[in-house]
């Protein structure tokens, strides 16, 4: 961690403003403390901590994807600038609602959809979305519901408890 102004500190790797009581950094996973031992392995220290379940892990259990920590369960979500995908979609009404409902549940959702232009000529829909985890290079014909990289457990429990399905 690097003092960059009086009272505000920045991570060393991503440059994100934390706290100066934070064990690690939010966005990026950087661990800040020592002795910080892996969640699976408590003999092992942790070398760095996922930015969605917020837990400690060593290099066997987790690792940087796109420069963002993510331990083994979480490695295939897509993050963009700090937020996570929880639900896609191709009708933006339903995205809308989700949307709605993860707001009612006190999380910060984001909509995300980048359709293609009418003018295209009757091209395919797609997006230049970019994933922080395994992208086949798929066409991806969807409204993403994103929210904060810590709310995605959360946000996923809220669905499921509301039932949304993936169309």
């Amino acid at each position: 961690m690097s003092d960059a102004k009086q009272d505000v500190l920045t991570c060393d790797d991503c440059r994100n403003e934390v706290a100066p009581d934070d064990e690690f950094c939010p966005n990026c996973g950087l661990v800040f403390v020592d002795n910080l031992k892996c969640s699976n392995h408590d003999d092992v220290e942790a070398s760095g901590v996922c930015i969605i379940c917020c837990l400690p892990f060593c290099r066997k259990c987790g690792g940087r994807v796109n420069k963002l920590f993510l331990c083994g369960d979480h490695e295939d979500y897509e993050i963009y600038e700090g937020r996570a995908r929880v639900y896609g979609v191709s009708d933006e009404v339903t995205a809308h609602f989700a949307q709605e409902c993860l707001k009612n549940g006190g999380l910060h959702p984001f909509l995300y959809s980048r359709k293609a232009n009418p003018i295209s000529g009757g091209g395919p829909e797609h997006t230049t979305f970019r994933a922080s985890g395994e992208y086949d290079g798929h066409i991806i014909n969807e409204v993403k519901v994103l929210v904060p990289c810590q709310e995605v457990l959360r946000a996923e429990k809220l669905l499921r408890d509301l039932e949304f399905k993936e169309k």
